[in-house]
C-alpha cells in the first residue's frame, strides 16, 4: 500500500470566481509543488472542460494521470434545495452518462460559467441518478452557513436531504468550516468518511491542497479511492489536514444584530457581555443543550440590544446531535495546519505572501526538504529551525496543538496567538 494526498474538491476556470489559471498544467505544477499526488477534476459536466480533460489526461491502468499527477472525475452540484453535493465518478464516460440524465433537468449545464451546475431535483434523486451511474455523492463544504446540508433552517440528518437514498452516501465532505471533531458530535455521521478539501479557486499552493485528505491505497484510481472511503480491504484514510474551525467566520454563535458572539459558561450567573462577547452560563449539560434548541428556534435574545440570537457552526452541530463529540476507532487524526505561505506569513508578520524574502525562505525550505505536505507533516522541527527559528516554532506549535486561538463567530474571523507573545 501507499500513501495518497488527496484533494478531491476543486474548480475550473469555467466556474464563476475562478482564476483563468485552473488548466490541468497549472493545477500539475501547483499540486507537485504542494505534495498533492491525486487531485479531483472539479466541473466535470461543463463541455470545455471536458474536452480539456480528455485532451490532456492519459488513462494508466485506470488512473488519469498528467506529469504524475493523477485525476479523477468530479463535480460540485446544486439541487433545488440550494444544497451542495461532490460527486465523484469513474470515467468520462460515465461522465457523459450523467451529464445526459442531468440535461433536462439545468440550464446552466452547458453553460461557459456553468463548472458548477444547478439542477432542478432534490437530493434523493440525484443521487439515485449518481448511482445509477456508478459514481459516489455526499454533501459538499457539510457544515458551512451557505449551500450546505447541515446550514441553519435546512435539514437536520442524511434522510431529510437523500431519503432512500442516504443508506448509500458513505462520506461528507467537512469545508473549511468544520473538523472531524465538529462532525463527531452527530451520531448518524460517525460511521462515514469525512473528506477534507481546498475547493480552491486557483492553482497557487497556498489554494490547492490547503485542505487534503490521505489514503492508503494500491493506486490513485477512482476504484481505489472508492474502497478507500469505504474502508475496504486495508484501503483508508489516514491523516485529515485542514484549518482549525476556530478560525472561521461562523464558529460561535452571535448576535444577528450587534454580532457579539456567545460564550457558554458553567454556572448560574445573570448574562454578561463585554464589547466583542455574550456571556450566558448553564447549570447543566441538558440546560446547555435546551439553549442551543432555543437559539435554533429563534427563542433567546441578545442581552444588549434585545435581538435573537443565531447557531454557529459548532453550536448548530452539537444542536443537531449531542454535546459531546465521540470519533469513532477508525477516524483518522485532524492535523489543523494552514498552507506553509500562510504560516510562514504570519511567523514572520509578512501581509504580502509574494515579497521576495517570503519567497526566498519558501523556495529554500522547498529544495531543501520537498514539497509542503512533507514540510507541514513530517520534516523534524530542528532541521526547519536550522533554517528559520521563527518559522520551526510556528510550525512546532501547529503540529503539537498547542497554539492558542480566539474563536470567531458573527462574521468576525478568528485568531490566534503568536507562540512567542505568550512566552511573554
Amino acid at each position: 500500500m501507499r500513501s495518497f494526498n488527496a484533494d478531491l474538491h476543486i474548480h475550473s476556470l469555467h466556474s464563476i470566481g475562478v482564476s483563468k489559471n485552473m488548466t490541468i498544467p497549472n493545477l500539475v505544477k501547483g499540486a507537485r509543488k504542494k505534495g498533492i499526488h491525486l487531485l479531483g477534476t472539479g466541473d466535470v459536466t461543463q463541455p470545455d472542460w471536458l474536452n480539456h480533460l480528455e485532451r490532456t489526461l492519459t488513462n494508466k491502468n485506470g488512473a488519469f494521470v498528467c506529469e504524475q499527477v493523477a485525476f479523477v472525475p468530479t463535480v460540485e452540484i446544486e439541487d433545488t434545495e440550494a444544497v451542495h453535493h461532490l460527486v465523484l465518478l469513474p470515467d468520462f464516460e460515465t461522465v457523459r452518462s450523467l451529464r445526459d440524465d442531468l440535461s433536462d433537468y439545468s440550464s446552466n449545464i452547458n453553460q461557459t460559467w456553468g463548472g458548477r451546475p444547478r439542477v432542478n431535483l432534490h437530493g434523493e434523486t440525484l443521487a439515485g441518478l449518481v448511482r445509477d451511474n456508478e459514481g459516489m455523492i455526499g454533501p459538499a463544504h457539510a457544515f458551512t452557513p451557505f449551500k450546505a446540508i447541515f446550514r441553519e433552517g435546512k435539514y437536520d440528518n442524511l434522510v431529510d436531504c437523500y431519503g432512500n437514498e442516504a443508506k448509500h452516501i458513505h462520506f461528507i465532505e467537512l469545508g473549511l468550516s468544520a473538523d472531524s471533531a465538529i462532525a463527531d458530535h452527530i451520531p448518524e455521521l460517525r460511521e462515514l468518511t469525512y473528506i477534507t478539501s481546498s475547493d480552491a479557486h486557483s492553482p497557487s499552493p497556498d489554494k490547492i491542497g490547503r485542505e487534503y485528505v490521505t489514503f492508503t491505497m494500491e493506486s490513485a484510481t477512482y476504484d481505489e479511492i472508492r474502497m478507500a472511503i469505504l474502508r475496504e480491504k486495508g484501503r483508508k484514510p489516514i491523516l485529515n489536514v485542514g484549518f482549525d474551525p476556530r478560525l472561521g467566520k461562523y464558529y460561535l454563535s452571535f448576535c444577528s444584530s450587534c454580532r457579539r458572539t456567545l460564550i457558554v459558561k458553567q454556572g448560574d450567573a445573570a448574562p454578561e457581555f463585554d464589547d466583542l462577547n455574550i456571556y450566558i452560563s448553564v447549570k447543566s449539560p441538558e440546560e446547555k443543550e435546551r439553549l442551543l434548541r432555543d437559539i435554533h428556534r429563534r427563542r433567546v435574545l441578545c442581552p444588549v440590544d434585545g435581538k435573537k440570537l443565531r447557531l454557529g457552526v459548532r453550536d448548530r452541530a452539537m444542536q443537531i446531535g449531542e454535546a459531546k463529540s465521540i470519533s469513532p476507532s477508525h477516524r483518522p487524526r485532524y492535523l489543523h495546519i494552514p498552507p506553509l505561505l500562510d504560516l510562514m506569513s504570519n511567523a514572520l508578520g509578512i501581509k504580502s505572501k509574494t515579497s521576495r524574502g517570503l519567497q526566498f525562505i519558501y523556495n529554500q525550505l522547498r529544495s531543501t526538504f520537498g514539497p509542503e505536505t512533507e514540510i507541514l507533516t513530517k520534516t523534524p522541527i530542528s532541521e526547519v529551525k536550522a533554517i528559520n527559528g521563527t518559522i520551526g516554532k510556528m510550525l512546532e506549535v501547529y503540529r503539537d496543538g498547542t497554539i492558542k486561538y480566539i474563536p470567531g463567530g458573527g462574521g468576525r474571523y478568528g485568531s490566534f496567538s503568536l507562540p512567542w507573545e505568550l512566552d511573554e
